[in-house]
């Protein structure tokens, strides 16, 4: 299973980031994913204008953390 990561900070202060994992109807592919990344940034970025596209990747058969 591949799993776009997207990570936003804050363009006020960008040490407070967020990582999103955005969900897709379909399974997504390594190219899939790579495709997909900037339009859902943009997507993310329209709803949010106090941030900015840090860094995104595509992690493939990586577990969910669970936040301590």
């Amino acid at each position: 299973m591949v799993q776009l990561v997207l990570v936003y900070c804050l363009m006020s202060d960008a040490k407070s980031c967020v990582e999103k994992r955005p969900m897709t109807e379909f399974p997504m592919t390594a190219m899939s994913c790579m495709a997909s990344a900037q339009p859902m940034a943009v997507d993310y970025l329209r709803e949010h204008p106090a941030y900015q596209l840090n860094s995104f990747r595509c992690e493939i058969d990586k577990p969910v953390e669970k936040q301590a």
